[in-house]
């Protein structure tokens, strides 16, 4: 189930008897190839902003340097 989404981020949720509390990914789109990425995060993640801070080690997505495109 797809809960929040950012940019090229998108957090899924995965309700299942695989494991003991619901399984959290963040799903990440690389914008130059295209390649999907899924991480595990926390259960008590709540948007994709929180996850890619996260994985980032406490660095908000807003930190990051701007992306330009070519035109």
């Amino acid at each position: 189930m797809e809960l929040d989404s950012y940019h090229e981020y998108t957090l899924l949720k995965i309700d299942s008897d695989v494991d003991i509390e619901p399984i959290y990914l963040l799903k990440m789109i690389c914008p130059s190839t295209n390649h999907i990425h899924i991480l595990r995060v926390p259960a008590n993640i709540e948007s994709a902003q929180a996850a890619i801070t996260w994985i980032n080690w406490d660095i908000p997505p807003e930190d990051f340097s701007q992306q330009t495109e070519k035109s």
